[in-house]
C-alpha cells in the first residue's frame, strides 16, 4: 500500500502558487499536505482525515473521493490497485472542469511520486489497510466545512433578497408580498 501523487509536477506547481498567494489558498494547500502526510504515515483513511471528505463524494469517477479544503478548494483522491492516489489540487471550480475532462481516462500511476511515510520505509507494507479502510457510505461533513456545498437558501432570508434587489422591490407599481403598489 503506498500514496502517491499522480502528476508530481502538476501538483508541487499548483501547491507552491497556493502557498505563495497566502490566505485561505495558502491554508487548503497546508490541509492538502497534511492530508496527504497523514494518510501515507498512517496507511489508511483514519477520522480525523475522514472527516474533511465531501458529504456528495465524487459519482463521475470510480473509487474517487474529494476533501473539502479552506476557501472552496478540493483535493481529489482514489484508491487505484490497493493504492491511495492523489490526482488533483485546485479551487471548487478548477476541480470540477478537471473532473469532468478526466472522467473517463485510465488512471496510469507509472509517473506518481510516493509520498514516504514517517513511520515506514517507502516499500514497507506492514499493517497496510484493505478496501474496507475506504469509505462506503460518505461521511458527512463537519459544521465548520465552507459554505460553497451548503444550499443557497441558507444563507440569503427575504430581507437579503430585499437588500440585493433593491431597485426592483421599491419599483413604482410592482407589487412585493403582501404590500400594496407604489
Amino acid at each position: 500500500m503506498a500514496v502517491i501523487i499522480v502528476d508530481p509536477a502538476q501538483f508541487s506547481k499548483k501547491t507552491a502558487k497556493m502557498l505563495k498567494s497566502g490566505g485561505k489558498a495558502g491554508g487548503a494547500a497546508r490541509q492538502a499536505q497534511a492530508i496527504i502526510q497523514d494518510l501515507a504515515d498512517s496507511g489508511r483513511l483514519d477520522p480525523n482525515i475522514a472527516r474533511k471528505l465531501t458529504s456528495n463524494g465524487e459519482a463521475r469517477m470510480e473509487n474517487c473521493w474529494k476533501f473539502n479544503l479552506a476557501g472552496g478548494h478540493r483535493l481529489v483522491l482514489t484508491k487505484h490497485e490497493g493504492d491511495f492516489a492523489f490526482l488533483f489540487l485546485g479551487t471548487h471550480d478548477e476541480t470540477d472542469t478537471w473532473i469532468k475532462n478526466n472522467s473517463g481516462i485510465k488512471l496510469d500511476i507509472s509517473g506518481g511520486e510516493i509520498v514516504p511515510g514517517a513511520a515506514s520505509g517507502l516499500n514497507d507494507h506492514r499493517g497496510a489497510p484493505d478496501e474496507s479502510d475506504m469509505p462506503t457510505t460518505l461521511v458527512p461533513a463537519s459544521d465548520d466545512d465552507d459554505y460553497y456545498d451548503r444550499p443557497l437558501h441558507e444563507f440569503i432570508d427575504q430581507n437579503m433578497l430585499r437588500e440585493i434587489f433593491r431597485g426592483l422591490c421599491d419599483a413604482p407599481g410592482l407589487k412585493v408580498g403582501n404590500e400594496s403598489p407604489g
